[in-house]
């Protein structure tokens, strides 16, 4: 559990670092023989310093410019190549290769894959790394379930063992197409290369027989990243990266890249483009340097370029160092400039971030054990925040939980503001207390610790960048029995809301949604028996399941209005009415006030429950988390309420909803709640599930008793005189 505190606390002390007060990174200045470089955001790669010492990396800079962290390269003549990045408007988040004539530069990427003979090859090995990928996120919740072993057997051999079966299968039959490759030598070439990698992954591949082990999803992964590696080879360009410079060479008239951050890994592969035959050829050498990202790569036109300088990832980003390596084009080889730095193999990738940062280091720890993990549910006291002893947990700010009845499951998509940047959903499994990813993590470069930015679209994964703040713009769908966000980050680029399936433990749609309404700070969702509910503004919107469309849903009366920070909303199923609650302003004071939405009439009605603060003057309190008891009819707020600058002590304030009133309830441990807590009730067992996702956070359940709860009164509660005020 330290080990992600650590991680969190080196990559908001290196964003810090790199965000602090500093002019603005020079741009790259047009060379002398007429050829520009150059990026967005503007800069030029960073003078290379003693290896190790903490490198600044260039963040989004809230661009609203389509893509950032690519290259062009421009030539005297007008021509020029463009490549890399992200895409903030596609569903792919690539920068496509580009290039430049008549003044503009022109999209090509249709135009290559028309004229790439292992085209089929490539879509046919990439759907065969999308099936182990869902097999392996089958195979991992399994285990995380801790079913008994004769379940876990009997489920392996049902459905598991047979789709990793056919899996190999598949594989033997590409591994034939593959050598029956004729034709061009490159072409011949590259499919030796897949070739080599679909094999590799075919061996890896192993029934798992009576039960799922750490050890065999870590080689199906593994298997998974090879035919990764050999769908790159097949693809009409080089697989996508970020932060890596086009250099131009003219002796052989060939564009070259090298390296470059992939935000789950960084690479070390050489690619060139010619732009007679408009192709791009992969290089492989024996030896590379180790991979990198914004590096220099300088060329003078004789046959060769130098490469140095450039990051890599450890405690935080950090400089490679000043040793150079040079390139020859026409040999194919990388030789060192002087120095004794060992070269590794070409076309590797690095390890992401420092642990834990990979679905494997949450699998560390012993057997899932749903059985003996229920026996401590059932033994928690009545009235009382229990804090769970878990074997790991995790540290993801500013979102709210989102919890799946129907697959035991509470899902994290969350980070944001300064804190953690990562795009990937953390999952917890109810039946056995333990944490899973299934993805190494993604971090948009230079985010952690700067305040927002992040781009906007997904992804070279297809995951959604992490937005600013994630909060209720995200809800689990029951009808869909997938996850819903609705929130992102700039409006003006993104005008989708995205799916997530927990079943292949991705994010795998993007549909449109009402212009502007998708704001992450504004709109609130939650999910109805008539639709997903969306709030947002004085506004309300429903999400058809089955068309997933939104469409206006017209009220009667005078809707409150959403604020950042500071509104939450219910679904009272009893009553069929949404229940709104708000600030009605950033860090306003709570005046008690609930709005209910009718859902069959769509009248609004001001509740004006007993014992609300009017004139708003001392109510002081997030309204962002909570959730109704249906046994007792109560609706309880996650956050500590803060009444004449103290906070009322083990008191969490909740709503009567039979008798319209605010009352008190004691429960020991709710101080504890903070700024990113969420809570969840548990119908099944019968109980709130709360979780705080912040440094240091933690997991507890509430066994909530009506019966036996001290419950008072808002209007006769009394502030104890030895609270001291809040400082």
């Amino acid at each position: 559990m330290k080990t992600i505190h650590l991680l969190v606390a080196v990559l908001l002390l290196a964003g810090a670092g790199a965000q602090a007060a500093q002019p603005a990174p020079p741009q790259m200045p047009v060379r002398a023989d007429g050829i520009k470089q150059a990026t967005i955001p503007d800069h030029a790669p960073l003078p290379a310093e003693e290896k190790g010492k903490p490198f600044k990396v260039i963040a989004t800079n809230w661009e609203q410019r389509p893509v950032i962290w690519g290259w062009s390269c421009e030539l005297p003549d007008g021509s020029g190549l463009q490549f890399g990045g992200t895409n903030q408007t596609t569903d792919d988040g690539r920068g496509h290769t580009c290039i430049k004539e008549g003044g503009n530069w022109k999209p090509i990427i249709d135009d290559l894959r028309k004229g790439n003979a292992l085209q089929k090859q490539f879509d046919a090995v990439l759907a065969l790394r999308n099936t182990c990928k869902d097999t392996l996120a089958h195979a991992r919740s399994l285990y995380f379930d801790g079913k008994p072993a004769a379940d876990e057997g009997a489920k392996i051999k049902s459905d598991i063992d047979p789709a990793l079966a056919e899996l190999t299968a598949a594989l033997a039959k590409r591994s034939t197409e593959l050598k029956g490759i004729s034709g061009d030598a490159y072409d011949v070439g590259q499919a030796k290369v897949a070739l080599k990698h679909v094999d590799a992954a075919a061996a890896l591949i192993k029934p798992f027989g009576a039960l799922v082990t750490p050890e065999a999803m870590a080689t199906l992964r593994q298997a998974q990243v090879e035919l990764e590696i050999a769908s790159d080879a097949l693809d009409a360009e080089p697989p996508p990266r970020a932060l890596s410079i086009i250099a131009y060479d003219a002796k052989t008239k060939l564009f070259v890249v090298f390296g470059g951050d992939h935000y789950d890994y960084l690479m070390n592969d050489i690619w060139v483009f010619d732009p007679a035959k408009r192709k791009w050829f992969e290089r492989h050498p024996e030896t590379a340097p180790e991979p990198r990202a914004d590096h220099h790569l300088d060329f003078t036109g004789d046959g060769r370029v130098t490469m140095f300088g450039g990051y890599f990832r450890g405690q935080g980003y950090q400089h490679y160092g000043p040793a150079r390596w040079i390139y020859d084009l026409e040999k194919n080889t990388w030789s060192a400039d002087g120095h004794s730095e060992k070269a590794v193999a070409s076309g590797i990738r690095s390890g992401g971030y420092a642990p834990p940062s990979s679905p494997e280091d949450y699998m560390k720890g012993p057997r899932p054990d749903a059985a003996a993990f229920e026996a401590k549910l059932k033994a928690v006291p009545a009235n009382a925040w229990t804090k769970l002893e878990l074997v790991n947990m995790i540290s993801r700010d500013w979102g709210t939980w989102l919890f799946d009845a129907d697959r035991d499951l509470w899902y994290v998509y969350a980070g944001g503001h300064a804190s953690y940047p990562g795009c990937d959903v953390a999952r917890f499994h109810l039946s056995t207390g333990r944490w899973e990813i299934t993805d190494p993590i993604e971090l948009p470069l230079g985010g952690a610790g700067s305040n927002e930015q992040y781009p906007s679209g997904v992804t070279f994964n297809g995951h959604p960048w992490c937005r600013r703040h994630v909060w209720n713009s995200q809800a689990y769908e029951p009808t869909l029995k997938k996850v819903v966000n609705a929130g992102v980050n700039d409006t003006k680029l993104d005008s989708g809301f995205y799916i997530y399936d927990p079943d292949k433990g991705d994010w795998t749609e993007r549909h449109p949604i009402p212009d502007g309404i998708n704001n992450c700070q504004g709109i609130q969702v939650r999910a109805t028996v008539h639709g997903l509910f969306g709030w947002i503004g004085g506004s309300v919107y429903l999400m058809d399941a089955k068309t997933l469309t939104w469409k206006k849903f017209e009220t009667k009366g005078t809707m409150p209005g959403t604020c950042v920070d500071g509104c939450g909303m219910v679904y009272d199923a009893k009553r069929d009415r949404m229940l709104l609650l708000t600030l009605g302003g950033y860090a306003k004071p709570y005046d008690g006030q609930i709005f209910a939405v009718d859902m069959k009439t769509h009248d609004v009605t001001k509740l004006n429950p007993e014992g609300m603060d009017n004139p708003p003057s001392s109510w002081r309190i997030y309204l962002r988390e909570m959730a109704i008891d249906p046994v007792s009819d109560m609706l309880l707020i996650t956050q500590p309420l803060i009444r004449g600058n103290k906070t009322l002590p083990d008191q969490t304030l909740s709503y009567d909803i039979a008798k319209n009133r605010w009352v008190l309830i004691k429960i020991p441990g709710t101080s504890d709640n903070g700024v990113c807590s969420s809570i969840a009730y548990d119908a099944k067992r019968g109980i709130f599930w709360g979780g705080e996702a912040g440094y240091g956070g933690y997991v507890r359940v509430l066994r909530f008793d009506a019966a036996k709860a001290q419950i008072t009164p808002l209007k006769d509660f009394v502030m104890p005189a030895s609270v001291p005020e809040k400082k």
